[in-house]
């Protein structure tokens, strides 16, 4: 996955849903080149696409959202 395709996912996580306008406007891309990347994320699954035109994460990009916790090592002596 790509910087900026990683970056659209965190732009919708933290709106809940957006439409390729306002993602542009955040990365400072244009129109076309966000709508581009959320087809990509659409067909790869990561986002879905509503009837109203805004896209909003699925659990594969909630998943890939989501920050990793640090587990104890499991070493034992």
């Amino acid at each position: 996955m790509k910087g900026t395709e990683k970056q659209v996912l965190d732009i919708i996580k933290k709106l809940d849903e957006a439409d390729k306008e306002s993602i542009g406007s955040k990365l400072t891309i244009s129109t076309e080149y966000a709508a581009q990347i959320c087809r990509i994320l659409v067909k790869d699954g990561y986002l879905e696409k509503k009837p109203d035109g805004k896209f909003k994460l699925t659990l594969k990009g909630k998943r890939l959202t989501c920050p990793v916790k640090a587990r104890k090592p499991l070493i034992r002596f």
